[in-house]
């Protein structure tokens, strides 16, 4: 990898496929559950682009030092390897997907506090001389680069073969649940059209046909499972189970009258023998205590002060994405400070 520095940018170079990460590569928390609907070939250039991405190559555009945001330059060769391309199909191949990767908005959600912020995904993306260019957009910064707040370790070789962009989506977030402990809870119907990129930035359906959940449920959650569960790489650390009340294979239905309204993943992550990186970094997540979790301290934070409430002042938004993160099972409670019936009861007459 080279590594060089202008007056307004760093320059980072991968001239050699052996410069990536062997195995995983990490996804933020908020980039796993934004609303960013991707094509197959532009999950896995973005992946390429997060393989690399690391918060040393920023510190000189944060302390002020430099105008512009990094600026990432893939050769060839690391190309041919990760799409499994030749040389002459680079060019008629990344074109199309280039142009229209540079164009993606990415929704960034706070449904606690009803907000949400679309901006690009990159501020340019090039092809010259053999090799991609990929510029991020540096409002995105906090988003790329937060990672302490809880992040997806995501096996590049499991998701570059699999062939639906529905397919490498649910990879991504089921993978933001490897930790021992962490349980992705039941998501609304709405909620994942979000994940799925199904929604404009007016939160309405890019395609009417999915507003019928069996549409929806066909192409979105099964043939994806179904992917998932007969690809050679995933299943070997990867299982789903089948719901023993209706069937169904990998997930689990919560139903309003006849209407399915939503719905619980059914999987577990296996341990992988060979795959030393991934179980060394989830060890050390594993081993963090609990305080040096910034979400957690904050979740704490929210507990006291709703039970003690007004005693020790009001929910800042900070709290409330902390509280929503207990809610979805990103980060776990301690027995004695457990999100409960009269938790919530005291919130809504707070908020009342």
């Amino acid at each position: 990898m080279l590594i060089t520095m202008t007056d307004h940018r760093q320059l980072i170079t991968t001239e050699d496929y052996k410069e990536l990460p062997n195995d995983f590569f990490k996804k933020s928390h908020a980039l796993v559950f934004s609303q960013l609907g991707l094509t197959a070939r532009e999950h896995d250039t973005f992946a390429l682009f997060l393989s690399r991405l690391h918060e040393d190559h920023w510190i000189a555009y944060q302390e002020g030092r430099h105008v512009y945001a990094p600026e990432y330059t893939f050769q060839s060769e690391v190309l041919k390897e990760w799409f499994g391309l030749s040389a002459k199909q680079l060019y008629p191949t990344l074109k199309p997907m280039a142009k229209r990767l540079s164009s993606r908005k990415v929704g960034l959600m706070n449904d606690s506090e009803q907000e949400f912020d679309f901006m690009p995904l990159f501020s340019r993306v090039a092809y010259k001389k053999g090799a991609l260019i990929m510029v991020p957009n540096a409002e995105l910064m906090d988003a790329y680069l937060a990672q302490s707040a809880g992040h997806a370790q995501i096996n590049h070789l499991s998701f570059r073969s699999l062939k639906s962009e529905h397919s490498k989506r649910l990879y991504s977030i089921l993978s933001r649940f490897k930790k021992p402990g962490m349980k992705l809870h039941e998501q609304s119907i709405e909620q994942l059209h979000g994940l799925f990129g199904l929604l404009d930035e007016k939160g309405k359906l890019t395609k009417s046909s999915y507003s019928n959940n069996k549409v929806f449920l066909e192409r979105c959650i099964r043939k994806p499972i179904e992917e998932l569960s007969s690809n050679e790489e995933v299943k070997k650390e990867l299982s789903f189970s089948v719901d023993e009340k209706t069937g169904s294979y990998g997930y689990k239905s919560r139903y309003r009258g006849k209407s399915i309204v939503a719905l619980e993943f059914l999987f577990e992550w296996k341990q992988k023998r060979d795959n030393k990186g991934e179980a060394q970094e989830r060890a050390k997540l594993a081993a963090e205590p609990a305080p040096d979790n910034p979400m957690l301290s904050l979740a704490k934070e929210a507990f006291n002060i709703v039970l003690s409430y007004p005693v020790n002042g009001e929910l800042s938004a900070h709290h409330k994405l902390a509280i929503e993160s207990v809610r979805m099972g990103i980060i776990v409670m301690p027995t004695d400070m457990q999100f409960d019936s009269i938790f919530y009861h005291r919130m809504e007459l707070i908020d009342t």
